[in-house]
């Protein structure tokens, strides 16, 4: 969403529970002498929460037609559950577990939760998850998210299904995700290659028990309009197959004036039960977008340890010229097959691809008058950029006991390749002012070309995690990890890193629905890779160790609401950008904090997600002794955030959603 309201004209949904309660209404608004001899349908029950209610009600209206050639008052409602608070995990060695089980921070946005806040985009679904921000760029293109104070890596911190690693310099739609989850802390030990921050997991929508046929059309207040579709069925002799297809195509308007563009995409997830014991899922994204990057504004050179900030210049002023825009494309595809072994054991298989294409055009402001705010564009033409994710992952899941002690062993193998080919960017200048922007027309080529040299990693590992039940309420899980990672680049010395990692946890159900948490992390992940603005822009850093202690309690309230405090405590090698202008690793920094969130049903017409993080960020040492305990940049200390939606009761489906959001 890009700051403006959005509205849905017209939805129109079609579900085979609703199919009864349309036919029961059309019924009751007949006349008394047709209504004589009318049955409802058997579905119209099925549609209703109370069938036996609506049966008596029935029975009443007859008898009294007899009597009066009038109906009674009858009365027709339809009740469809809220799940803003998740049941399940499908993120890492934690699939499929209750989300009470899970030793970790874990944050899930339901599919209920995305369509009350009317989510379009990744930053939309996580902006009232504990934790995370954005960073850097305010959204149009594509969304920087950091989790805890981390900046998340583009490359490898994004996935689909809790599988494959897909880029992120790109929109990400929300239409045909049935939750986004965030996996919080050292996440290496399962993915391989990731930031110390954790991971982004996005779950496709797939086909459900009932058919669905949706198309909305879609408006903002700042001018944009489109149409979705949703559609879900399953067809064969047995239902076998399963099919849904999302689609959406959007005008976009930005709240910046004469800034727009378009958006749209096509999935579908595609599911085979082949027999008893092999099931096959397909899926597949394909993603394009078109709009103009604002301009980021530059900070001037510190004197005597102050920079000087500009004025707040008015937001809705493009400083760009709106004939460059930055157009991107994206294809996703992921196949795997689930085989039961046994009764016991079930042997999973994945392969899958994923392609980001891109040519952008980047802008800074910058050399300013902080008084007039004349000052400077800086254009970067970067055409023909692509980001390729290859992945393989080869997975067992057994259970077995050894006596009284109960075991869910995985063990697992996987490979991903990252690679990224030349490109070469070029630089523009124009003449512009901050605070009265006037209209582009004419770049003047400036400086020396720079040249992007291909990059390749291989990242891959063998890893095993022992869920072990010890007693009906205390489970510990034992993990461990054995990783390479290869990467080259020419230019850049290669890396041929090595290194076993263990991890472990230890929870305890207080009560059924009250659990206690610990666990500890070690894992070589990345250190992320250099910021657009540096001299060695995009190159990958060299893979480092990160270490994570969190401990936790968390409760489910009436099985409507989850609620959850942690304090965690992570410890990892850090990079900045050195006085030649190159992002190198320096030093070690530390993020310790506590985090609260509440998710669910607080009554039963209003439910809520609300968080709350404090951030004690501290950068331990470094070859600047001036950084030496201050805090790391894009660390806020403290973070919190509110949505609320409130369902009228006499209005069935009437909802008011409003969202507060504080960092």
């Amino acid at each position: 969403m890009y700051g403006g309201m959005r509205y849905k004209l017209l939805s129109i949904r079609r579900k085979r529970n609703w199919i009864g309660t349309l036919l029961a209404a059309s019924v009751i608004t007949t006349s008394a002498q047709e209504a004589d001899t009318a049955e409802t349908p058997d579905n119209t029950a099925k549609a209703n929460a109370n069938s036996s209610t609506k049966s008596s009600a029935k029975t009443a209206a007859s008898s009294t037609a007899d009597d009066t050639n009038q109906l009674a008052p009858v009365k027709i409602t339809s009740e469809k559950s809220k799940h803003f608070a998740p049941a399940s995990i499908e993120t890492g060695p934690y699939k499929g577990l209750d989300a009470l089980d899970v030793p970790a921070t874990v944050n899930v946005v339901t599919r209920d939760v995305m369509d009350a806040q009317g989510d379009t985009g990744l930053y939309d679904a996580l902006r009232n998850v504990a934790g995370v921000t954005r960073l850097q760029l305010n959204g149009l293109a594509y969304d920087n998210l950091a989790i805890r104070g981390i900046a998340l890596d583009n490359r490898s911190s994004y996935y689909i299904d809790g599988i494959l690693p897909i880029d992120n310099n790109v929109w990400m739609p929300m239409e045909d995700k049935e939750q986004v989850e965030v996996l919080k802390g050292a996440s290496a030990l399962y993915y391989g290659f990731t930031v110390p921050a954790g991971v982004v997991n996005m779950v496709m929508k797939r086909a459900g028990a009932e058919p669905v046929t949706s198309v909305t059309a879609l408006a903002d207040s700042n001018g944009s309009y489109g149409v979705a579709v949703d559609l879900s069925r399953h067809f064969g002799q047995d239902n076998q197959f399963g099919i849904r297809v999302n689609a959406m195509d959007e005008h976009v308007e930005t709240p910046i004036e004469g800034d727009r563009g378009y958006r749209k995409f096509v999935s579908a997830a595609l599911d085979w039960k082949v027999n008893s014991k092999l099931k096959l899922q397909y899926d597949f994204e394909h993603v394009e977008s078109s709009i103009v990057e604002q301009a980021g504004t530059v900070p001037l050179a510190a004197k005597n340890g102050v920079i000087t900030l500009p004025a707040i210049p008015d937001p809705s002023k493009l400083l760009v010229s709106n004939a460059y825009p930055t157009r991107s494309s994206a294809d996703t595809q992921l196949l795997r097959a689930d085989y039961a072994l046994s009764e016991n054991w079930n042997l999973d298989f994945s392969i899958g691809q994923s392609i980001t294409r891109r040519d952008r055009w980047a802008w800074v402001f910058q050399k300013y008058n902080v008084a007039t705010g004349a000052g400077s564009l800086q254009a970067s033409e970067q055409n023909g950029q692509m980001y390729e994710n290859k992945n393989v992952r080869l997975e067992t899941t057994g259970v077995f006991r050894t006596g009284p002690i109960g075991h869910t062993l995985t063990a697992g193998v996987m490979q991903n390749w990252l690679s990224q080919p030349d490109f070469t960017t070029y630089f523009y200048t124009a003449s512009q002012n901050l605070y009265d922007p006037v209209s582009i027309t004419k770049l003047t080529a400036s400086g020396t070309p720079k040249q992007f040299y291909a990059q390749h990693i291989r990242n891959s590992g063998v890893y095993l995690f022992d869920q072990v039940d010890l007693t009906s309420r205390l489970q510990f899980i034992a993990g461990v990890r054995r990783s390479e990672y290869m990467s080259s680049q020419l230019g850049t010395p290669s890396q041929d890193i090595n290194r076993t990692s263990p991890s472990g946890s230890l929870s305890y159900h207080l009560t059924p629905n009250t659990s206690v948490y610990a666990s500890y992390v070690e894992a070589l992940e990345s250190a992320g890779s250099a910021p657009s603005t540096a001299a060695n822009a995009n190159q990958i850093l060299p893979a480092a160790v990160s270490r994570q202690e969190e401990v936790g309690i968390r409760t489910r309230v009436a099985d409507r609401a989850l609620v959850s405090l942690a304090l965690f405590n992570l410890r990892q090698p850090s990079a900045d950008t050195n006085a030649d202008n190159v992002y190198v690793m320096d030093g070690n920094a530390r993020f310790r904090g506590i985090e609260f969130s509440v998710q669910g049903d607080v009554a039963r017409d209003i439910s809520l997600t609300a968080s709350t993080v404090y951030l004690d960020a501290k950068q331990l040492d470094s070859s600047d002794s001036t950084l030496v305990g201050k805090t790391p940049e894009n660390t806020p200390h403290v973070t919190a955030s509110l949505f609320a939606e409130y369902r009228v009761p006499v209005l069935a489906g009437l909802s008011h959603p409003p969202s507060t959001f504080d960092q």
